[in-house]
């Protein structure tokens, strides 16, 4: 097989297994959780954020016949609400009314089988974030265009193992796709999910988050130095490395 193919291959790898792990580490994924009663399964799933312009709303899987139960939640004016959980056969839904972006809503779900009483998670009040609609265009090229980046990034690096190496190449890519993702696709994304006001500019601390400056800022600069043949090798190697662990830890 073609080595450029292999290096292709890894690269893919290496993505896909770094998407897994990021999944278990990044705050933003819904809580999520298995637990027993009687010997049935009850399989809960609770968004971090939801979208303005509808009714927020959760589902447990509930494997238990006899089992209901119920949801306080904060209702913003210092007040707390008892909503009862509807059932439908192997489903339980809590269902709240629409609130303004920027709305936490904060909850605790509680589970009742005879005469006892159990919260889901455990002892743990459920924060869900009520963000702007993005639409489906900012919500395909977001994680494409960081899906492309972090993979030409890392095919970067493996060049330091072709013989026959295109350093100015694999860096020049990663840069350029950088720089529309930071600049442009998360500066949208963060617009649309604040949904401002009519006539209320957001500050640029808003619009811009620290991987929206840091990936293309960083990536301008590995090509700089690789267009100067200042240890092009081992820049994009080191470029690619660093690029997975921004990845991991900035979100």
């Amino acid at each position: 097989m073609n080595k450029n193919v292999i290096l292709w291959i890894v690269s893919a790898v290496i993505i896909f297994v770094f998407g897994l792990a990021h999944s278990v580490v990044n705050q933003n994924y819904p809580i999520s959780g298995t637990i027993g009663i009687e010997g049935k399964k009850i399989t809960y799933l609770f968004p971090k954020t939801t979208q303005s312009g509808e009714p927020y709303s959760f589902l447990i899987r509930n494997d238990h016949p006899t089992v209901t139960g119920y949801f306080i939640f904060d209702t913003g004016n210092g007040k707390k609400e008892k909503v009862e959980l509807k059932k439908e056969k192997e489903l339980l839904t809590g269902t709240t009314g629409e609130f303004p972006p920027g709305t936490k809503i904060k909850y605790s779900v509680f589970l009742r089988y005879g005469d006892k009483t159990t919260q889901v998670p455990y002892n743990t009040e459920i924060t869900t974030l009520v963000t702007g609609k993005t639409g489906i265009i900012i919500d395909t090229l977001y994680p494409f265009m960081l899906f492309l980046g972090l993979l030409l990034a890392v095919r970067g690096g493996l060049e330091y193992f072709n013989p026959n190496p295109k350093f100015r190449l694999y860096a020049l890519m990663p840069a350029m796709v950088f720089i529309c993702f930071g600049f442009f696709v998360i500066p949208v994304k963060n617009f649309l999910l604040l949904a401002p006001p009519p006539g209320v500019i957001l500050q640029p601390s808003q619009m811009f988050s620290i991987e929206s400056i840091f990936y293309p800022l960083f990536w301008i600069g590995i090509t700089i130095l690789v267009f100067f043949k200042i240890k092009p090798g081992l820049l994009l190697l080191c470029g690619s490395v660093i690029t997975i662990l921004a990845f991991m830890f900035l979100g």
